[in-house]
């Protein structure tokens, strides 16, 4: 299965519309983001790589916005997941990273490009409209995800 940009953008598109009542910088996107996050919970959708790849670009859009990491541990950290998924997958243990009943998406370099183009468009609203929130030199895993990584 391959990623189709053009679904992706419509996933971002329709899940930010649903999230228009957020005017404030940057919640609009993380409503947007939780909104995908839980549309991939529902079984059977977590191997949906549009819905992978949408909902990473808005997770990496709010994070570097939001200034919780810098965009350059965000690109980092796109790039350092897909990595470890893929090692999981070598060791036959593919749901490694598994944090719901789902399995977990296969690597994927198109899902990492719309990964890497939330930080980019994250770091441009990040300048635009949270200039004052300096993001720490490097912060831990569980700043980033709220949790102690499995690996």
């Amino acid at each position: 299965m391959s990623v189709s940009d053009k679904k992706v953008g419509q996933l971002i598109d329709d899940a930010m519309a649903r999230a228009a009542a957020s005017s404030e910088c940057c919640k609009q996107v993380f409503i947007a983001f939780r909104d995908l996050q839980t549309q991939r919970q529902i079984p059977g959708n977590s191997l949906d790589l549009d819905l992978a790849a949408a909902e990473h670009y808005l997770f990496s859009k709010h994070i570097v916005c939001s200034g919780k990491i810098s965009p350059f541990q965000m690109r980092i950290v796109v790039i350092g997941y897909d990595a470890k998924k893929l090692l999981d997958k070598l060791n036959k243990d593919p749901d490694k990273e598994q944090v719901t009943i789902n399995p977990v998406s296969p690597p994927d370099a198109n899902v990492v490009l719309w990964g890497i183009r939330g930080v980019n468009d994250g770091s441009k609203e990040h300048d635009r409209c949270n200039k004052g929130a300096k993001p720490p030199l490097w912060a831990s895993i569980e700043d980033v995800f709220g949790n102690k990584p499995k690996f």
